[in-house]
């Protein structure tokens, strides 16, 4: 039997899809709680697809380095500090 699978999916990345889902949760939360404004939601989730977009391109080739990890984790405590200053102001 023969087993074809993508590049993509054999660079497993659980925990910066679990950060991703937990930053998106927060943005609903402020939204629903009103501590964000629509348009602070919209910058918010741009930035969320703006990460999603790097993980998918360190994803392309099938293997996620090192290097792209440190860059998708650093984009997204940006994006939770981001997150942080807009519920609080």
């Amino acid at each position: 039997m023969l087993v074809v699978t993508s590049g993509a999916c054999l660079a497993g990345t659980p925990l910066i899809d679990a950060r991703q889902n937990i930053q998106s949760y927060r943005i609903h939360n402020g939204v629903v709680s009103g501590r964000l404004s629509y348009p602070e939601e919209q910058q918010l989730i741009d930035g969320q697809v703006r990460v999603q977009q790097m993980e998918n391109h360190a994803k392309a080739d099938g293997v996620v380095t090192p290097f792209e990890r440190a860059r998708i984790n650093f984009a997204q405590s940006v994006q939770s500090a981001r997150i942080f200053w807009k519920k609080h102001n």
